[in-house]
């Protein structure tokens, strides 16, 4: 259980989690200035579920400051629209108590890890909810990362399964050789790659989901127009009216 602090110039990063650990570390490690929070996204499986607990030991052992929290996800994939807009509910919600129960100044996103419609949605959710940056992690040699990672795996899954903190503590610190050499490579081996975004106001957001509900009267013809391309909106005669995923899709952004 994370405790909430006073704002002191905090940042997050929030970053779903894959069978490739080494680019959460290394994103936090390239940013150049301290992380005081770090929200997995991870789902049960256990070769990833491995992962975090090697990303946990890595970090306290690199930036001792910096929080871990791991936020399970009730699916190990997306497979329809009901679980991806769950799964941006979810990422909707993190990001809000990052701002406002753990009063973070700054929140990035790192999409490098996870399924690629995760880090899709959440990347796109973050120009709506107007994160400070989306970024993704690319190894310049990644056959030989890969070995590397490999190699790894039964080290990395024997700490996972030990049945103590303190017995976990002793084969990182055993392996710590081999285990920072996979979380935390040379900087020239990698590239963090800002995603580019442009953020929609909170203004702009809050008045179009209003008009949306409200007074759909309001909308100009152009907002109409995208909102019925889009499934928000349906047209019934002359009449809008919000659809079933529209409705689901604003919920998330008013936060229900």
């Amino acid at each position: 259980m994370r405790q909430s602090h006073g704002q002191n110039n905090k940042s997050a990063v929030i970053a779903p989690v894959g069978t490739s650990p080494p680019v959460i570390t290394a994103g936090i490690d390239s940013l150049g200035h301290d992380i005081s929070d770090l929200i997995l996204l991870s789902t049960q499986d256990e070769v990833v579920l491995a992962g975090c607990d090697l990303i946990r030991f890595g970090l306290h052992e690199r930036y001792p400051g910096t929080r871990i929290h791991l936020e399970m996800l009730p699916f190990d994939d997306i497979g329809s629209d009901d679980e991806n807009l769950r799964f941006m509910s979810i990422g909707a919600r993190v990001i809000r108590e990052e701002r406002e129960r753990y009063q973070c100044s700054r929140i990035y996103l790192n999409v490098a890890g996870g399924r690629k419609n995760m880090c899709i949605t959440l990347a796109l959710l973050g120009q709506l909810l107007n994160v400070d940056g989306v970024f993704h992690i690319v190894n310049h040699e990644v056959k030989l990362f890969n070995q590397h990672l490999e190699r790894c795996r039964p080290t990395m899954m024997k700490l996972y399964r030990a049945e103590s903190e303190e017995e976990k503590s002793k084969i990182y610190q055993e392996n710590r050789d081999m285990f920072d050499r996979v979380l935390f490579p040379a900087k020239h081996e990698y590239e963090m790659i800002r995603i580019p975004t442009l953020p929609f106001p909170v203004s702009y957001i809050s008045s179009l989901v209003n008009r949306v509900v409200f007074d759909p009267g309001m909308l100009s013809k152009e907002d109409c127009t995208v909102l019925v391309q889009h499934g928000i909106l349906e047209q019934g005669g002359n009449n809008l009216y919000i659809s079933d995923y529209g409705a689901k899709l604003l919920d998330v952004l008013v936060g229900k």
